[in-house]
Order: structure tokens, then C-alpha cells, then sequence
């Protein structure tokens, strides 16, 4: 005895595309024929609905007048950024503690980071602090950075 039909085989079968073999199973088998029939009915309602069902309705795009705001609501929203950054920048600015060190000793130590960084030999030299009655300027800092990273006699 032949065991029933699958699913793919009675969809076949109902394509007209089943073996011989096939259909004389569906004609001689109770279950397979039952089952057969829930399919057939099942694909002639699915056809039914796709045929009685109208077709959905196409929305249409809002018109182009109804979006005027739009270029307001751009430069409302770049002079709500600006103002946002320039409180914050005001803000920062007074929280911000004054520097309570000197500007030599805040030189001195990013040399020593610089050297121990950017050795080439692995054996950093420490940077020379020189105390003077007068504090140096950024320009007299800048040559003594650049002079300590260069390896250049001051």
C-alpha cells in the first residue's frame, strides 16, 4: 500500500501537473481525497477574495503649499543652536577656575611629558627650569618648548 499524498503533491494534482501514479492514488485513497477537496476549496476562495477585493486606494502626496513653515522652522532651529552655543560657551568660561599655576612651571612639566614621549633614545632628559625676575613670554616659552623637543642649544 502506497502512502498518502503530500501537500506539494496534491497542489500538483490540482496544477494538473501530477504523475500518473499520483492521480490514481487521489482516486482510490478516502484521506487523500478529503484532503484534496479542503484544498481545492481553499484555493477557490483565496481566488474569490483576490477577484471580489477592490484594489487599495493610492494616498496622495500633501500638497506643496501646506509646507511654508518649513524654512521658518530651519532658521528658527539654527538661531536656537547658535544661541545654545554661545551660552554654553559663556558658561564654560566662568566655571572655568584661573590657572593656579605659573605658565613656567606648567612649561617645564610639558616638556619633561614631551621628552619622555618623544625620546628617540628611551632615556628622556629633563627639562632645565630657569628662574627669572620676569616671567617669559609665549614666544620666549614657545622657542624654549620647541628648543627642549628639537634637541636645539637654547
Amino acid at each position: 500500500m502506497t502512502p498518502c499524498l503530500s501537500d506539494d503533491a496534491l497542489t500538483r494534482i490540482h496544477a494538473d501537473l501530477g504523475s500518473i501514479v499520483e492521480r490514481a492514488h487521489l482516486a482510490g485513497c478516502p484521506a487523500c481525497t478529503a484532503r484534496s477537496r479542503r484544498i481545492r476549496r481553499d484555493l477557490e476562495l483565496i481566488t474569490a477574495v483576490l477577484r471580489d477585493t477592490p484594489e487599495p486606494i493610492a494616498r496622495h502626496a500633501p500638497a506643496r503649499g501646506s509646507r511654508r513653515w518649513l524654512p521658518a522652522a530651519v532658521a528658527l532651529s539654527a538661531v536656537a543652536a547658535v544661541l545654545l552655543v554661545r551660552v554654553e560657551v559663556a558658561v564654560w568660561r566662568a566655571a572655568t577656575p584661573p590657572p593656579s599655576m605659573p605658565p613656567q612651571e606648567v612649561a617645564a612639566i610639558l616638556s619633561d611629558v614631551s621628552a619622555s614621549l618623544f625620546s628617540l633614545s628611551g632615556d628622556p632628559t629633563p627639562a632645565t627650569t630657569v628662574v627669572e625676575e620676569s616671567p617669559l613670554s609665549l614666544e620666549a616659552m614657545a622657542r624654549d618648548v620647541d628648543g627642549t623637543l628639537t634637541g636645539a642649544e637654547p
